[in-house]
């Protein structure tokens, strides 16, 4: 498992948590990346026999709670295998996302 450090506050651009939902079974992957989002959907596209959806990324920060594995701690009544949870997680990536992009719009 490759570790990542991070200064509390500190928002780490280049790892980006992507979350991708199967159209057939509702459930969502929640993962990370260093490099491309398209790119890392493309592959998991390539090795799933349903279509794939992303529904969205966000940096990963240890403050806003958006980083894997707090993710996946929040979202652990709902795994359902590995990094794949059930739908009932949806409405809260919607906040979580939501949330983002308004701290985006903020003025510094």
């Amino acid at each position: 498992m490759t570790s990542f450090t991070q200064n509390p506050g500190e928002s780490v651009p280049s790892i980006k948590v992507y979350f991708v939902e199967n159209v057939e079974t509702g459930r969502i992957k929640v993962g990370f990346t260093t490099r491309s989002v398209a790119k890392r959907v493309a592959r998991l596209q390539t090795g799933s026999d349903c279509e794939l959806r992303l529904l969205g990324v966000v940096g990963a920060c240890q403050v806003r709670g958006t980083t894997e594995l707090q993710l996946h701690r929040k979202f652990a009544k709902w795994r359902h295998r590995g990094e794949w949870f059930t739908r009932e997680i949806l409405p809260l990536i919607w906040e979580i996302l939501r949330a983002v992009d308004l701290q985006a719009q903020e003025p510094a």
